[in-house]
């Protein structure tokens, strides 16, 4: 049941990123359009090798504080979805950044808001913490 109310509420807040809360976003993450920024897509194994070869890359979960229970990624920082849109916490824009959620979706909207908005170098777990637990690669609880 929670996982369905999780999926919901990741599918509405998809939705109404792309909707309503782009614009708002956008006026809340001012920045100069960067030339070429990196946002990426990666898999599991790929997300793994970023993070044994690269000490700066911030892992950054964008899950809800219920939804650790469920696993978490060793050295990530939680940073809700929520807090981000709303303002009341901000990735930093000199770091390269591994978002991470549940199945990939949130990551994914948050990835590509942060990458339009002067973010330089943003990766998306595809498939979030499911994906990495299904390609038993380790996880904290």
């Amino acid at each position: 049941m929670k996982r369905i109310i999780s999926l919901t509420i990741s599918a509405i807040l998809l939705v109404f990123l792309g909707s309503q809360m782009v614009p708002a976003a956008q006026q809340q993450f001012p920045g100069l359009e960067q030339q070429h920024p990196l946002f990426k897509t990666v898999t599991p194994e790929e997300a793994k090798g970023l993070i044994d070869s690269r000490n700066d890359l911030l892992l950054i979960d964008v899950r809800g504080q219920e939804e650790l229970a469920e696993g978490y990624i060793d050295g990530s920082t939680l940073m809700p979805l929520w807090d981000i849109i709303k303002g009341s916490q901000r990735p930093p824009k000199e770091k390269p950044i591994l978002l991470i959620c549940a199945v990939g979706g949130r990551s994914l909207a948050l990835g590509q808001l942060l990458s339009k908005n002067g973010w330089n170098e943003v990766y998306n777990l595809k498939g979030g913490i499911s994906a990495w637990k299904e390609a038993k690669l380790p996880v904290k609880y």
